[in-house]
């Protein structure tokens, strides 16, 4: 399914409505820095299937539409995909609250042409990712729950077959969970995971910015921006009781590392990566 991205003058309104202020109620992250444009560009009812929000009968043209687009900081992005808690009606009202705020912004055009050019470099890493298939070695993802995977014995492969026409083959060799997973479609993803969830290799099904990174509220102590050491921005999410951190790395708006120091479920079909600490 393609992801048509927004018209210039679409963009152009959002930016001269947007009051350069995240659309999340009291929040008073910019979208410019330094006049440098740090926040998303978000989609109420989502763009691809998977997403929050996603409405199947939408077309992709109302998909990229005004009604259908805000601006949020990173955090409040993340914390929006809780569909539970921000339905598609709170989500509108909470556009249409914002753009009612009386602030005017005066330097919508520097905003326009940053958002113009995260969505070309969007454009450019989403063709590049879709052929690599979101295998970044560099950027380990942790694997299933141990818990939840039956152990086969050493050097022994067991396969399981779902309901949906997945196939799983699991092999215990060496202290570390050999993991593949064959979808119905044909799109294959693989793990090797040991007793404390570290990753020595592996890649997902699909491109990793096609996923949606779940890390619950309660479980966070703290968020930041680091460093970048692949792409143009880099955010660490610190988990509680010393349980780990997630670092989330994006080259012009697009996720293009995850190096997951925690425990996670990953539903390829669904593309989701849920972080559990």
């Amino acid at each position: 399914m393609k992801r048509l991205t927004p018209i210039l003058e679409t963009i152009k309104r959002l930016c001269i409505n947007s009051k350069n202020k995240c659309a999340f109620p009291d929040c008073d992250h910019p979208l410019l820095v330094d006049d440098k444009y740090v926040a998303e560009l978000c989609h109420i009812e989502g763009a691809l299937p998977g997403s929050a929000r996603y409405n199947p009968q939408q077309s992709a043209e109302d998909r990229r539409s005004y009604e259908n687009l805000l601006f949020l900081c990173h955090r409040h992005h993340k914390e929006t995909d809780d569909v539970l808690k921000f339905s598609v009606d709170a989500m509108k009202r909470m556009k249409r609250q914002h753009e009612q705020l009386p602030e005017v912004f005066l330097k919508s055009e520097l905003l326009l042409q940053g958002v113009e050019k995260v969505l070309a470099r969007q454009e450019e890493l989403s063709q590049k990712l879709g052929k690599i298939v979101g295998d970044l070695p560099n950027f380990p993802i942790i694997g299933p729950v141990l818990e939840n995977a039956w152990t086969p014995e050493q050097g022994r492969f067991f396969t399981y077959e779902a309901p949906n026409g997945a196939t799983a083959s699991i092999m215990m060799k060496n202290g570390w969970l050999h993991i593949e997973n064959k979808l119905a479609n044909g799109a294959v993803a693989y793990y090797e995971v040991n007793e404390e969830g570290n990753v020595r290799d592996g890649h997902l099904a699909y491109p990793l910015a096609e996923y949606t990174i779940d890390i619950p509220a309660d479980i966070i102590l703290r968020q930041e921006n680091i460093p970048a050491t692949v792409g143009d921005r880099a955010f660490k999410t610190v988990l509680k009781w010393s349980k780990g951190n997630v670092v989330e790395h994006f080259d012009g708006g697009v996720r293009v590392g995850l190096d997951c120091h925690a425990r996670c479920r990953i539903d390829n079909l669904g593309r989701r990566i849920t972080v559990i600490g």
